[in-house]
């Protein structure tokens, strides 16, 4: 089944290999981190809208919500507001579908398990397109994590760690 004997054995403790995590605890570190790092980038759909004269909060584009920043970058564009809402809230959809896919598959979902890195480095470059045209300087992070997933990813270092 997958890297794993059982869908459990991911849950075990982790064995010791002097000072380093094994392989299997990094990879469920890896798994965490992606999955979560798709949820952050979905929830700032779900932060509330400043108030005019309060403190500008990032926040993201949502179907269920018209407002549109006129401090985005892309709202700068002079596209339609409508396409500036419904590309944002495209992109944050599709960066947490496709994190959250590149982390079952680096758990051994069937399907998924040899997909994971390239739909990593998709998900990041889709997510760092939406924080540069959705820029707020509280993101610098989040393009920063962006950035370690693609170097990561194609660098080699994630396939080298596993292969152990």
């Amino acid at each position: 089944m997958g890297r794993f004997d059982s869908a459990l054995d991911c849950l075990k403790p982790a064995r010791r290999l002097g000072n380093h995590m094994t392989p299997s605890t990094f990879r469920i570190l890896l798994v965490i981190f992606l999955v979560a790092h798709g949820l952050v980038t979905m929830s700032l759909a779900t932060v509330p809208v400043p108030a005019a004269g309060a403190l500008r909060t990032p926040y993201f584009p949502a179907w269920w919500r018209a407002d549109v920043d006129s401090a985005w970058p892309v709202s700068r564009l002079g596209l339609k507001t409508s396409v500036v809402h419904t590309a944002g809230w495209v992109l944050w959809l599709a960066a947490l579908i496709l994190f959250a896919a590149a982390g079952m598959g680096l758990l051994g979902l069937p399907g998924l398990s040899g997909l994971w890195q390239p739909l990593a480095a998709i998900a990041a470059v889709l997510s760092l397109f939406l924080l540069l045209l959705y820029w707020h300087s509280w993101l610098a992070l989040g393009v920063l994590l962006n950035v370690g997933i693609l170097v990561g990813v194609y660098a080699g270092w994630f396939t080298h760690w596993f292969n152990r």
